[in-house]
C-alpha cells in the first residue's frame, strides 16, 4: 500500500467518524485535525522507512504493516474521539449505544455544505459579482466621456 492509499484511509476513517459519531463539539474538531496531522507524519514515516529497507518489494510485510496500520489508526479514532459528556465512541459501543440511521443522517448533515444557503445568500445582497463589474465598467466609462468632454473644453479655451 502506497502513502497516498494510506492516506486515503485515513480521511474515510475521520469522515466515517465524524458521521457515525455526531455528538462531538469544538474539541472533536480539534482532535480531528491535530490527528489528522500526527498520522500524515505517520504515513510519511511509513512510505520513508518502506523505501529505505524496501518492504514495498515483500508483499506480504507490507500488508501486514498496512493492517497494522489501519488497526491501529481506527483505536486510535474510537479510544481517544472525545464525545460530548466525557465519552468516547469505544465507551458507547461497549455500553451497547451503536450507531443509528439517525446518526448517520446527523452526522452527514454536519459536514455538507449548504450550497442552497450560499446561493441565496448570493442573491440576497442583490447583485452577483458579475452584474457589479458590469456595474464598474459603466461608471469607468461615464468617467472616460467626462474626462473627455473635459479636456475638448479646456483645449477649445486654450485656442
Amino acid at each position: 500500500m502506497t502513502g497516498w492509499q494510506r492516506f486515503f484511509l485515513l480521511i474515510v476513517c475521520m469522515a466515517a467518524t465524524l458521521i457515525l459519531w455526531p455528538q462531538y463539539d469544538q474539541a472533536g474538531l480539534s482532535f480531528v485535525l491535530m490527528a489528522g496531522i500526527l498520522w500524515t507524519c505517520v504515513i510519511i514515516m511509513l512510505s520513508v522507512l518502506s523505501g529505505i529497507f524496501g518492504i514495498y518489494k515483500f508483499e506480504f510485510l507490507n500488508r501486514f504493516i498496512s493492517i497494522l496500520f489501519l488497526g491501529a489508526l481506527i483505536a486510535c479514532l474510537l479510544y481517544y474521539f472525545p464525545l460530548k459528556n466525557a465519552e468516547t465512541p469505544f465507551s458507547r459501543m461497549k455500553a451497547g449505544k451503536w450507531p443509528t440511521t439517525q446518526d448517520v443522517q446527523t452526522g452527514l448533515e454536519r459536514l455538507t455544505i449548504d450550497v442552497d444557503f450560499l446561493r441565496r445568500n448570493m442573491h440576497k445582497e442583490g447583485k452577483s459579482i458579475q452584474q457589479k463589474i458590469d456595474e464598474a465598467s459603466e461608471v469607468v466609462e461615464d468617467f472616460k466621456k467626462t474626462a473627455k468632454e473635459k479636456k475638448e473644453a479646456f483645449d477649445a479655451l486654450a485656442d
